[in-house]
């Protein structure tokens, strides 16, 4: 059995071609695509208008009944959301190399739904690639606009995305000093990697922290201090968070009581990540 897929727009051309199809065979069924929104796949069953709402994709269904849909000649109704409908038209550029509007998500998306209810392997699917993405350049093929209309998932940006966009700086990963360092030692690092803060480790293990600005105060009123370990004035470690971690759990954690937190990665601290860069990744500076 054919089965002749199409989303109308006006109407014309699923009932149109599809009655021309059934005058040559009886026995071909036509399916029509109809995005979620539109009210064609209710009138089709009811006879009765109800109010629509909005959707995204253009030039098909509608809030109004058309007078050139022949609804006794289409056989059944699939509707289609702009997400799938949208996604497919995107995977077709991307894996066939077709170039198409919204309107042949929602044929393709509604055939492969046909295509997995016939049970009959001798059955023919036909439908329709409709129109050109050219038209839709600003829209289905622009991934911001996805995104703002909850098409597109915001990519899941990690703590490890932060560690990687800090590899073009001059530190190293991790810059930090043991409990035994002297105040001058962490004073000469700081300012050798231009950063404001070291956390201290022992044996792999966040032990403490200190701070530039701290530590030149109190060396300023004591000169004495700058060869006492930094042990002596340290404050709390930062906190450590997996690598993995999504980058809003960081937001939430780093304050300006705690400007940093340690990364770890299989087991083993890996890095650093201040509220610098952090700002740096949610304002898009590179």
């Amino acid at each position: 059995m054919t089965h002749f897929v199409c989303a109308p727009g006006t109407g014309g051309t699923v009932s149109g071609a599809g009655r021309y199809l059934k005058e040559r065979n009886p026995k071909v069924r036509v399916i029509a695509g109809d995005p979620v929104g539109s009210i064609y796949t209710h009138y089709a069953s009811t006879c009765q208008k109800i109010e629509g709402f909005p959707y995204k994709v253009e030039g098909i269904g509608g809030d109004k009944i058309p007078t050139s849909l022949h609804w006794d000649v289409i056989d059944e109704w699939v509707t289609v959301s702009d997400k799938d409908a949208m996604l497919m038209t995107r995977r077709l550029a991307r894996e066939e190399g077709l170039f198409c509007g919204g309107s042949t998500g929602v044929n393709i998306v509604a055939a492969l739904e046909m295509a997995r209810r016939v049970d009959d392997p001798e059955a023919l699917l036909v439908t329709v690639l409709c129109d050109t993405g050219e038209r839709y350049l600003s829209k289905v093929y622009n991934d911001e606009w996805l995104r703002e209309n909850e098409i597109l998932e915001s990519e899941r940006v990690t703590v490890a995305h932060l560690l990687v966009a800090k590899n073009g700086t001059a530190a190293p990963p991790l810059v930090s000093v043991a409990p035994s360092a002297t105040v001058r030692q962490a004073l000469n690092l700081m300012s050798t990697y231009n950063v404001s803060q070291l956390p201290v480790l022992d044996g792999g293990d966040g032990v403490g922290a200190v701070f530039e600005q701290v530590l030149m105060t109190k060396a300023l009123e004591d000169h004495s201090l700058l060869d006492q370990p930094v042990e002596a004035l340290m404050d709390p470690p930062f906190p450590v968070v997996d690598a993995d971690v999504p980058v809003d759990r960081l937001s939430a954690l780093l304050s300006r009581e705690t400007p940093a937190a340690l990364v770890r990665r299989e087991g083993k601290l890996a890095g650093i990540v201040t509220r610098y860069d952090l700002l740096h990744q949610l304002a898009g500076i590179h």
